[in-house]
């Protein structure tokens, strides 16, 4: 249970880090990814693969 709680909570820092530097980096170039829960948990908890998902329909 414990290690679920800190998986969860390891998984929301790191979404939340990278959409932070996505958009630090990303307003050089007119780009920004919403900073919403769902962008969160999807960076999250699918890493890089989600990462590509959100850019895509970013883009589309």
């Amino acid at each position: 249970m414990l290690k679920a709680i800190k998986y969860v909570i390891q998984s929301v820092v790191i979404g939340v880090v990278a959409v932070l530097v996505f958009n630090l980096i990303g307003q050089f170039f007119n780009l920004s990814l919403p900073f919403n829960l769902l962008s969160i948990t999807c960076i999250g908890f699918f890493r890089l693969p989600g990462f590509i998902v959100l850019l895509i329909l970013l883009i589309l």
